[in-house]
């Protein structure tokens, strides 16, 4: 069995997927999930390609699995994905494929629904003001994240490309009620955002520290090496900061491991909690803060999104 991208669209709604996130996060406080570091490979040519490997092992779900992913930032130029791939599901009895499934599908909602998770915990109840830096397919998934946790009334966007940031305000007008406003600069996009989801392909800090209201929600998603980041180090500083997970942001986070070299800390001293940590103890955050969800993405985040497609695809 294979499972495409429009099956995938199908079986798993956004508001679906936060709920299996939370659910998996909650299996992972309990230390029922193998999770690797990934293995990267970047070509080190003029793509800036890089091919990953991710395994994962859940326990309680009797599943592993691995996604085989190529990410080519400059994607977008030509029309298409920046994130490709297949996804493998294997049961653990006898080690047997179960199904695959179309990487870019489950990987632009997991990761949107992971963000969506987070901002359920770390947004100001009110927060009415979402700002999107970016314009590809994560743009897309974070506003239907975002609207799912936080009554949202108006969405900034801003993107390199703004003709593509106009096409998604267009796109987006089947949300009614809610104004879609494409800004010419970051700052105009930022000042007044309770929320923020950086969704783009820049290696330089693009998001400055003084655009930033002071209970500000922010998800960084775009960069994902550690020599690549979207936000500046004043940000970090001055910010509780949260991750899936540990190992990973310390090992491949450059929004946490260039302000780390900066400052001659570690990077895991930025670190607040993971999400497993906050769902067991809300006394590690405060809403009321100015917080940053780095988001790295790990695999158990799409054993358990495929899983979830495969079992409603049997039903």
């Amino acid at each position: 069995m294979f499972l495409d991208n429009d099956q995938i669209e199908s079986l798993l709604p956004m508001s679906e997927c936060i709920q299996v996130m939370k659910d998996l996060f909650l299996l992972d406080a309990e230390k029922d999930i193998i999770n690797p570091l990934r293995t990267t490979m970047p070509l080190q040519n003029a793509t800036n390609g890089i091919m990953g490997m991710m395994p994962a092992f859940i326990r309680p779900y009797e599943v592993m699995g691995i996604k085989i992913l190529s990410i080519f930032p400059d994607n977008y130029k030509k029309g298409l994905s920046s994130h490709q791939g297949v996804i493998h599901l294997y049961e653990t009895v006898t080690g047997q494929l179960m199904t695959s499934l179309d990487a870019d599908g489950i990987t632009g909602i997991r990761t949107a629904a992971v963000s969506g998770l987070v901002t359920s915990l770390l947004a100001i109840p009110e927060a009415k003001n979402l700002c999107i830096l970016g314009s590809g397919v994560q743009a897309r998934k974070h506003i239907e994240a975002m609207l799912e946790v936080r009554d949202i009334k108006t969405v900034t966007l801003w993107s390199l490309n703004r003709s593509s940031a106009e096409r998604l305000a267009t796109d987006m007008e089947k949300y009614v009620g809610i104004d879609f406003i494409v800004c010419d600069t970051i700052q105009e996009a930022a000042k007044d955002a309770d929320i923020i989801c950086t969704v783009t392909a820049a290696t330089e800090p693009i998001l400055e520290n003084d655009y930033l209201k002071s209970h500000v929600h922010i998800n960084a998603v775009g960069a994902c090496t550690a020599s690549t980041r979207e936000l500046a180090s004043a940000i970090i500083n001055s910010s509780d900061v949260y991750v899936d997970n540990r190992l990973s942001a310390a090992n491949e986070a450059g929004e946490l491991l260039i302000p780390a070299k900066e400052n001659g800390h570690d990077a895991l001293d930025f670190i607040k909690a993971d999400i497993s940590e906050m769902l067991k103890d809300a006394n590690l955050y405060d809403a009321s803060k100015k917080t940053v969800f780095k988001s790295l993405g790990v695999a158990c985040e799409d054993i358990a999104a495929g899983l979830y497609c495969y079992t409603k695809s049997k039903a």
